[in-house]
């Protein structure tokens, strides 16, 4: 039986609200659980992460470098996980700012099992406060091209960046910030594996994005319902948005994680998906930064 985990708290909510008008409800719930959300200042956010930010130095090329900003999954930074990927970027010549969005808050692995992937604690459009932060402190950067700018998040960290660009869609700041915050249109958008249901702001609001986009899926994902985030990215791209789906039928949720193998989850690794994911990710930093 696969073990379906409702990533949002936003969902147990609406849940409880089923009926007519499931959208108009579903917008008042998150504005709602927004409200309730602690407010900073961007400049404050980006205080708040900068510290838990990890830097990885480009190997090749000259500043001012194109640049992948990566965002975790909801079990929280795992820096092997983390380098793997980093290092594919820094080959290509990227630099790399790799987040974690736990440390900030004092969620070790335990913590962020047990209130983040079960949705207790920060939820998506919360997080979308740290990609904000993020590419503000990217952009103060004089080393770095703001033109060959990337973000990319795995599970919970997709998510997140879902919402940030939907939110950006709107003009509307994540509301974890306060004051205004204007958005920044990077030109790649990297998803693995998001969280689509409810509780997601993608379902509600258009996205305006430039970006290229590309987002790996998993069929046999025992962790999201892969068969909605398909609906949900194939409307996004008949909308307008430049969107590459790679769909991995077999897959299961973190099939590029190689760090489960010899434990409880090692089940979920696939190395046929985690190799070919990683050729195309290769791929795709590529065209971003020859600018195609």
């Amino acid at each position: 039986m696969k073990r379906r985990h409702i990533l949002a708290a936003a969902a147990l909510v609406i849940a409880l609200l089923a009926g007519g008008a499931w959208a108009f409800r579903e917008r008042i719930v998150l504005s709602y659980l927004g409200s309730q959300i602690e407010k900073r200042t961007l400049a404050e956010q980006a205080a708040f992460i900068e510290p838990y930010i990890h830097v990885y130095a480009p190997e090749t090329g000259a500043a001012p470098f194109p640049t992948i900003v990566q965002f975790h999954g909801c079990a929280g930074y795992k820096p092997a996980f983390m380098d793997g990927w980093a290092k594919i970027a820094t080959q290509a010549g990227f630099r790399v700012l790799a987040v974690d969005s736990g440390a900030p808050r004092g969620f070790d692995r335990d913590a962020m099992l047990a209130k983040v992937c079960s949705g207790k604690k920060l939820i998506g459009q919360e997080r979308a406060a740290d990609i904000a932060a993020a590419l503000s402190i990217v952009r103060a950067r004089s080393d770095i091209d703001p033109d060959r700018l990337i973000v990319a998040g795995w599970s919970h960290g997709a998510w997140s960046l879902m919402d940030y660009l939907a939110l950006s869609g709107a003009h509307r700041a994540p509301p974890a910030l306060k004051g205004e915050a204007a958005p920044v249109d990077p030109a790649g958008v990297i998803l693995f594996y998001p969280y689509c249901g409810a509780g997601s702001w993608s379902r509600l609001l258009r996205w305006r994005t430039k970006a290229e986009a590309i987002a790996f899926i998993a069929g046999e994902d025992s962790i999201v319902d892969a068969d909605a985030c398909r609906g949900m990215l194939d409307a996004i791209k008949r909308k307008g948005t430049s969107l590459e789906l790679v769909y991995y039928p077999q897959a299961d949720h973190a099939f590029d994680d190689a760090g489960n193998l010899g434990g409880d989850y090692a089940y979920l690794y696939s190395e046929e998906a985690d190799r070919d994911s990683r050729v195309r990710y290769a791929a795709f930093l590529e065209r971003i930064k020859a600018g195609r």
